[in-house]
């Protein structure tokens, strides 16, 4: 359990004190690398690397006066498949029919082809908090409810040794990849 524990905190450790390198430029490729955990942000990337790469708009449906919805039809090339994707401006709500954000939680190449262009960062309601950096700063309770280990980075002076000891081991982790020249 320690071992798992130590783990956990050199790739949360990993996590907040490294950037994966952005390759497409986009504004929610910027914003996914900084709330995602590196894992979960390499897959995003992927999906980014698809939008750009695979789709195309090749239909489009006005908004629906009553649900406020707007369909446009995503033509995926590498799957050879068209996806609907609707999207209402008012509530900022985004479907698409391959279900990707519903199944893994990650938003889908075609979503992201819509989207991106209306929006600088990803909406909030699109991170899970379970993919983000940030995940393990919340409480933990047990089933009755009683707090078992209090995550808040304010009250949590083990929380604050522990971010303490990550900046030790990034620095560690910097200076090993360094060239060091001694003259």
């Amino acid at each position: 359990m320690d071992q798992q524990r130590h783990n956990l905190k050199l790739l949360e450790a990993q996590s907040h004190n490294s950037m994966p390198e952005t390759l497409f430029g986009s504004n929610w490729e910027a914003h996914a690398v900084k709330v995602y955990t590196h894992k979960v942000f390499f897959v995003f990337q992927e999906e980014v690397k698809f939008s750009v790469n695979a789709c195309s708009v090749c239909g489009y449906t006005p908004p629906d006066p009553v649900s406020n919805f707007e369909v446009s039809i995503v033509e995926d090339v590498n799957k050879r498949k068209r996806y609907a994707v609707e999207y209402n401006r008012r509530t900022m709500d985004v479907r698409c029919a391959c279900k990707l954000f519903e199944r893994k939680g990650i938003l889908c190449n075609h979503i992201i082809w819509i989207c991106s262009g209306n929006f600088k960062e990803i909406p909030e309601k699109y991170i899970l908090r379970r993919w983000s950096k940030n995940a393990l700063r919340n409480p933990v309770y047990d089933l009755n409810g009683n707090l078992l280990e209090n995550n808040d980075l304010t009250c949590n002076s083990k929380f604050g040794m522990s971010r303490v000891w990550s900046q030790i081991y990034a620095t560690v982790v910097l200076l090993e990849n360094a060239t060091i020249i001694v003259y």
